[in-house]
Order: structure tokens, then C-alpha cells, then sequence
């Protein structure tokens, strides 16, 4: 007998999302991922400044905000015909360091750790599920390093505020680089606190994901997806240094390509939006709401890229860069967001080397007469964000925002694809349709943006609360 699932919201998450899966024969036959917050950031931009889109955006996400002051960044100098000095381009990408380490960190203890290792302490941090198979001791040790990991986690956060005023929503990412000057006292403070978290990263993150994955073996055949990867490139393109991660490139069956920003469209089939073209290029038309179109199921759109489904992320990055071979699964996707971390403590490293103190990379920038356009592709701690910007009589005519979320928890199309996490729960096995852990740990792998309580629901039965962390 099939079992209707509803998991409204999925807790431990950034953001607002909501699961249905049809469970037969404990195995997953059908899943929905469903957004119920309407962003409409979009329609907000219009008609104002270009350069406040800068700081409007970072508004979109409280844990991502500096990705989208360096997406919209990028998309006013591109628009603008700015080419932003290597100085600058090290400072940007410094601030964007920071909140990939503090992500990185907040993501694996506060709300992967809880999956796998039982936090004692406090009532808010008890489970209903029970499969919590580390020994005592090991067990014990990583919930003080889930305890530990808050101060790092808040350091990379104050690492950023020395370069960006203030975390989340910097004052610092700007056109050209960043508003201020890293002083020789600023880059030592940097330099510092990094140091602090690459041995918390090296000496307690990346021996906990091991230890746990060896206790939860069949996650590394769990949670899979239809494996194509695609990143806009991180941390590359520099003059003097070259590529530090890895460049624009995608994976199908067919092997590793450049990526080729004209082959990304979105399509609207089952989101709640309308349009007269139900698929579209990002910067051709901005769909608008409706709430009440049939069939639709979420204001997640659908992007694709020459018309398939794609993982974005670390695991992706990883992959595409040639440093992990292992596989495609919510444990190697969890596994990757902790090696990922110490990779990129390494490249700010690198640049923290390479700046020179006092150095400054701004000045006064005009808007012009005639209409312009531009883009923003950047790689960020979840995967590829775009930003892409029309100005006209020196106001915002046009913004289009494709978060990695998107591409990750998109829903379905008009030609059968699911969306890349709908597609990893499909045939997951389900030990305990009244305690599903396993739909938790899967979604949780690709770090989507959401937050508290867990619904259980079987159609002609009262609705169950599980209370988790």
C-alpha cells in the first residue's frame, strides 16, 4: 500500500521548503521538492539604481549574502565595461573565502552532524529517529566538536567583517573589488584567524565526515541524482596566478566540457509562474507570479542547461576539478563540502600572500547614456549563481537571479526530467515511514536553503509532528 510523506518544513536547512514523497514497499516512488517563499527580488530592482543592486540582492539570503554582492559585482562590470584589478579581484575573493569556510562549517556540524551523531545537552537538540550507530565515545567527541565548531563557524564570519564591515550583508564587495583598504594589521588579523580554522578544518571536520561515513556505509549508494555537474568556475581566471579551483566546465555520460553560458534556460512547466514562453533564456524575460496555475507545485523554476537537469555544489567543483573520484551520493556530497572546506582555506591562503597592503582599488564610476546589459556566473558555497542585469536611462530595466538552490531543488519539466534532489530520493529505501531519516540526510547533503518541524502525513490519518533538531 502506497504512503503519502509530507515534510513541511524540512528543518535544518536555510530558507522555506516543503517534501512529499510516495513511499511503496518502503521504497520511494514519486517526490516532490516544493519553495513556498515567493522571492520577487526581480520585480523589486526595477527602476532602481544599478549600483544599489550591489547591496539589494545580498538581502536575498542571510548565509549567502556576499555570494550575490560578488555575482552582482560581476554583472555591473560586465554591463559597464569594468575591468577590476587583480588587486581587487584578491580582495573580492578573500570576502567570498570567508563565507565559504563559515558556510561550509555551520553546514556539516550544525545541520549534517545531527543526522548521524546524537547531541546531548539540550532538549531542542533531541531526535525522534533512533539509528544513531557510532560508538559512545566517538559519539561523544563529535558532539564537542559540533559545540567547538560554533566559535569557528562565528570567526569566519568576523574574518569577513574585516574586510566587509559588517556579516552577513558586507558593505565591502563593490564594483572594482572592495570599498576599503586591507591594511597590514588587517591582512595579520586574516591571517590569524585562518590559521585557527584550517586546524579545526584539518585536526577535528575532515576526521569526524570519515569517521562518520564509516558507520553509514550505504549512503555512499544513496542519494546519487542523474549525476551531471556544472560550475561557472571558482577562484580562477587570475593574470599572474591562473585558475587556484576550477573553471566553467559541465559533466554528462558524455565527459567533461566547457561550459557554455548560451546553453542555460529556465522553463516554468510546474512552477508557479506564468510567461508567454514556458522556456526561456535568463536574460529574455522575467515570468510572473501565479499562484493558482494548474499542475504547478512550487515557485522553484526549472533551470536547465542544453536541456538536462544539473548538480551544482562542492561535490560538482570537486569532481570537475579533478580531486575527488569517488562517486556521486549524499555521502560523497557531504564528504566533498568538508574537503572542500580545507580547499578553500588553502586558496585564501594564496591570496592573502599575494596582497599588497593599502592598496587602493576604487574610484568614481558613471552610468551611461545608452542601454547596456551584463552577467554575473560565479561559483558560490552551494554552486553556480548567476545575476543578469539590462540598464536603461541609467535606472535597472531588467535582473534575473538563478541561485545554485534552483538548480539543485528545481521542479520537473515539460519533458519528464525531475528536478536533480527529486531525482536522488527516487528509489531511496525507507526503513521507517514513521521516522524517515533517510529523506533528511539526502536533501541535507546538498545544502539547500530552509528551517524547524517535520510533518508526517498519511492520507486519512491525522497529521504527525515530529519535533527535530
Amino acid at each position: 500500500m502506497s504512503k503519502r510523506i509530507v515534510i513541511n518544513p524540512l528543518t535544518r536547512i536555510s530558507g522555506f521548503m516543503e517534501i512529499e514523497v510516495i513511499v511503496d514497499k518502503n521504497k520511494v516512488v514519486d517526490v516532490k521538492t516544493k519553495g513556498n517563499l515567493f522571492r520577487g527580488f526581480e520585480q523589486m530592482l526595477a527602476g532602481r539604481s544599478p549600483f544599489d543592486a550591489v547591496y539589494f540582492t545580498q538581502r536575498i539570503c542571510g548565509i549567502c549574502s556576499a555570494a550575490h554582492s560578488v555575482a552582482s559585482s560581476a554583472a555591473l562590470e560586465d554591463a559597464l565595461g569594468i575591468e577590476p584589478s587583480e588587486q581587487g579581484k584578491y580582495l573580492r575573493d578573500i570576502i567570498h573565502c570567508c563565507e565559504f569556510l563559515q558556510n561550509h562549517i555551520r553546514h556539516f556540524y550544525q545541520y549534517t552532524v545531527p543526522d548521524f551523531v546524537r547531541i546531548e545537552g539540550n532538549t531542542l537538540l533531541q531526535t525522534e529517529h533512533t539509528d544513531f550507530r557510532l560508538p559512545k565515545t566517538l559519539n561523544d567527541l563529535i558532539s564537542r566538536h559540533y559545540f567547538e565548531s560554533l566559535e569557528l563557524s562565528r570567526l569566519a564570519h568576523q574574518m569577513l567583517a574585516v574586510l566587509g564591515g559588517k556579516a552577513p550583508h558586507n558593505h565591502g564587495v563593490f564594483i572594482g573589488g572592495i570599498t576599503t583598504q586591507a591594511t597590514a594589521e588587517k591582512v595579520v588579523h586574516l591571517d590569524s584567524s585562518l590559521q585557527k580554522i584550517a586546524k579545526f578544518i584539518d585536526e577535528k571536520m575532515i576526521p569526524d565526515v570519515f569517521e562518520i561515513a564509516k558507520y553509514y556505509p550505504e549512503y555512499y549508494r544513496l542519494g546519487g541524482g542523474y549525476g551531471n555537474l556544472l560550475t561557472y568556475g571558482a577562484f580562477n581566471h587570475y593574470k599572474d596566478i591562473g585558475t587556484l579551483y576550477v573553471d566553467p566546465l559541465v559533466f554528462t555520460d558524455d565527459g567533461i566540457r566547457p561550459f557554455d553560458e548560451q546553453n542555460i534556460q529556465e522553463k516554468i512547466d510546474y512552477a508557479w509562474f506564468q510567461s508567454p514562453k514556458t522556456t526561456y533564456s535568463p536574460d529574455e524575460m522575467i515570468a510572473e507570479p501565479d499562484r493558482d496555475k494548474d499542475k504547478a507545485y512550487s515557485w522553484v523554476k526549472a533551470p536547465r542547461y542544453a536541456g538536462l537537469p544539473f548538480e551544482v555544489g562542492p561535490l560538482a567543483r570537486l569532481i570537475l576539478s579533478g580531486e575527488y573520484t569517488n562517486g556521486i551520493s549524499a555521502m560523497d556530497r557531504t564528504i566533498a563540502r568538508a574537503l572542500e572546506a580545507k580547499k578553500i582555506a588553502s586558496i585564501m591562503k594564496t591570496l592573502l600572500n599575494l596582497l599588497i597592503p593599502n592598496t587602493n582599488v576604487q574610484k568614481k564610476y558613471e552610468l551611461p547614456e545608452e542601454e547596456v546589459s551584463g552577467k554575473g556566473l560565479v561559483d558560490t558555497t552551494r554552486g553556480a549563481l548567476g545575476h543578469w542585469i539590462k540598464i536603461k536611462n541609467k535606472k535597472i530595466d531588467f535582473y534575473q537571479i538563478i541561485t545554485p538552490s534552483t538548480w539543485d531543488f528545481s521542479t520537473r519539466d515539460e519533458n519528464g526530467y525531475m528536478g536533480t534532489a527529486e531525482q536522488a530520493l527516487m528509489g531511496t529505501p525507507i526503513h521507517d515511514p514513521e521516522n524517515p531519516a533517510e529523506i533528511g540526510r539526502i536533501l541535507r547533503s546538498f545544502d539547500p536553503c530552509m528551517s524547524c518541524a517535520t510533518h508526517v502525513h498519511t492520507p486519512g490519518k491525522e497529521v504527525k509532528t515530529i519535533q527535530v533538531l
